[in-house]
């Protein structure tokens, strides 16, 4: 039976009337376990900076520059420029968001990547013209209700039951659920602006990367740990040709051959796996694990293994888990370095200076912004308006890349995109047979638990700050500030639509869901492989193969829920992949989930612990 890993949130199929009924994902997110939003990776950085100077150690501080007084005609100038990127951005953010809307609203799929392009452009328009929240989002919150109205296939057949007010009560409560989800993520996604700030992120980058691209002078060690950060392994991997691609599939011993898209799922997927192990490994320490475990270890990262020393194994593997879990390198950049073959002799500085030579222009364009959010300083709008357009480009790379797909051949064995989209059916049909409620109130915890972690990374961003009396300077966005109350008021009527379909079922006014001995998120294999031959036609040694992948243990019961995480997974990326890589899948949703409780306890026992002493 598959685990449960709290840091995928289901996203539900909905279906828009039409020439024809398409699939439509919802428009909410989840960032891979481990991964921050802009506010978390401002927090972590400001402690980072004072946790070091409390300790006395070595603290990034770029040269002096000597302040050049500009000319009036010069300052004039800057403005205009600024201001012409700023209008520039803002109508290319507009035609891409109205595009992308209106790809949902005509039954399209939004890939992992476009919906990440959706939900910046979003925060970008509202950080741009703050007064769009008090006209865009009432606007939404009336169209989706009205939209459910006037297409009744909105949502798909599985959400009918026997009362047409409980039909109606789901579908307004899934919309205001899935919107509610992802104002809360253009929130995170949106920085928090700094006063004080001068612009110097963005310049030192700029400098940074010109020492590493172009004058050959050699950056410090702090410099190169500190901007090393920025190439997130999403980032990174994004944007590498197809060489590096392929010959890091070759390296951690993945199919070589598919699609560019295919290649960086295999990879994401597996560095997920390798991060979730790096946890387990430091927790356990690394003495503790025998010649063979070492081994494995050091292939499955790209490092020498076979006729190497037991110490010169266990040495590397502790280098690896002190750059990964200690300075925070991104485990690409390091899986990276290690396909270029360096030498042995250089230090770990000088790889990861020699790997960042390799990287595309485009990942340091978008490592540049990142920089500048991270400190709270302006975007400078020129960057922004490029990182954009090359994005932009990649998608459409991406889409031409999928028509080529779609003309090729598939294999038995592969599961395609239409046949994800039967399981997302069977498995929707499914979960309103085994529950009623208890997803929508999972879901809304979750929700809430998102705003309440924002809300205290506020409150410990200015307790940092005022240790070094900047806290005044600081602020959250006035958008943010208005997505917040929007979002609050939109989780009472949640809360409210939730407690109207309860007391009515509880009155006996509306059918309540059946249970099963089985429970709410339990069913057996038979019964997914009976509601998939329902909805259309499969093989039936494709419908076993894939149950028993998805069957990890061997118990004929699988959790609906871990399920769709599954599903969304894969059909984010809109890659067909095989049984073999689902089963995959599993072991590093299972991996994730362990690591997930550990930090819990951990996190747990250390609050505790504070209160005791307190």
């Amino acid at each position: 039976m598959l685990a449960t890993a709290p840091w995928a949130s289901a996203a539900v199929t909905l279906m828009v009337a039409g020439p024809q009924c398409l699939p439509v994902r919802s428009w909410h997110t989840s960032c891979p376990l481990g991964d921050d939003s802009v506010v978390e990776k401002s927090l972590k950085s400001l402690k980072d900076k004072n946790k070091k100077l409390e300790e006395g150690g070595p603290v990034y501080s770029p040269p002096a520059e000597v302040a050049v007084r500009k000319s009036l005609g010069q300052r004039v100038l800057d403005e205009l420029r600024h201001y012409y990127h700023g209008f520039r951005l803002l109508w290319i953010d507009t035609k891409i968001a109205a595009r992308m809307l209106w790809r949902i609203l005509n039954g399209h799929t939004l890939t992992r990547r476009e919906r990440r392009q959706f939900l910046r452009i979003c925060a970008d328009l509202f950080r741009l013209v703050p007064f769009l929240v008090f006209v865009v989002v009432p606007f939404m919150e009336f169209l989706l209700p009205v939209a459910v109205k006037l297409f009744p296939n909105m949502l798909p057949s599985t959400f009918e039951t026997q009362s047409i007010k409980e039909e109606r009560l789901k579908k307004e409560l899934r919309v205001k659920l899935e919107l509610a989800k992802f104002l809360q993520d253009t929130i995170e996604e949106m920085a928090l602006k700094n006063k004080a700030a001068k612009g110097s992120a963005t310049k030192d980058f700029s400098a940074f990367f010109q020492k590493i691209r172009e004058t050959g002078e050699r950056p410090s060690n702090e410099e190169i740990m500190r901007f090393s950060k920025l190439f997130e392994d999403e980032l990174t991997l994004d944007n590498l040709t197809r060489p590096q691609l392929v010959a890091l599939c070759k390296l951690l011993e993945l199919q070589s051959i598919g699609t560019n898209n295919f290649l960086r799922f295999q990879l994401t997927m597996r560095l997920r796996s390798i991060k979730a192990d790096d946890k387990l490994i430091a927790e356990e320490g690394v003495d503790s694990l025998n010649v063979k475990e070492l081994q494995s270890a050091c292939r499955a990262r790209g490092m020498r293994a076979l006729g190497v020393t037991e110490d010169r194994l266990r040495d590397q593997l502790k280098q690896w888990l002190d750059l990964h879990l200690h300075q925070e390198i991104p485990t690409s950049l390091l899986i990276l370095s290690r396909a270029m073959y360096l030498p042995d002799t250089l230090s770990p500085a000088d790889q990861l200076k020699s790997t960042l030579q390799t990287l595309p222009e485009i990942v340091a364009k978008e490592a540049q912004v990142k920089a500048a959010e991270v400190e709270g300083e302006q975007v400078d709008n020129k960057a922004k308006l490029e990182a954009t357009l090359q994005e932009e480009a990649a998608i459409q790379q991406e889409h031409r890349e999928k028509e080529l797909q779609k003309l090729s051949e598939v294999t038995g064995e592969e599961i395609t995109k239409e046949e994800i989209d039967i399981l997302s059916d069977a498995c929707s049909k499914l979960q309103e047979q085994k529950k009623s409620l208890t997803k929508a109130k999972e879901e809304l915890e979750l929700l809430k638990e998102d705003v309440q972690d924002y809300s205290e990374d506020l409150q410990e961003i200015k307790k940092e700050l005022s240790k070094t009396g900047e806290e005044k300077y600081v602020e959250e966005s006035k958008a943010s500030k208005r997505l917040t109350k929007r979002v609050q008021q939109m989780i009472g009527q949640i809360d409210g639509l939730i407690s109207q379909l309860e007391m009515g079922q509880q009155a006996g006014r509306l059918g309540p869901a059946e249970g099963t001995p089985m429970g709410e998120n339990v069913i057996s294999v038979t019964e997914l492989i009976s509601a998939m031959k329902q909805i259309k036609h499969i093989p039936e040694n494709k419908l076993i193969s894939l149950a028993s992948a998805l069957d990890e243990n061997n118990d004929g019961r699988i959790n609906i829920d871990d399920l769709v995480k599954v599903i969304e997974l894969v059909d984010k990326e809109d890659v067909h992949v095989s049984t073999s890589q689902v089963a995959e899948i599993v072991a590093t949703l299972e991996k994730e989930e362990k690591v997930e409780e550990k930090e819990k306890a951990k996190e747990k026992a250390e609050k505790e612990a504070a209160e005791v002493k307190s």
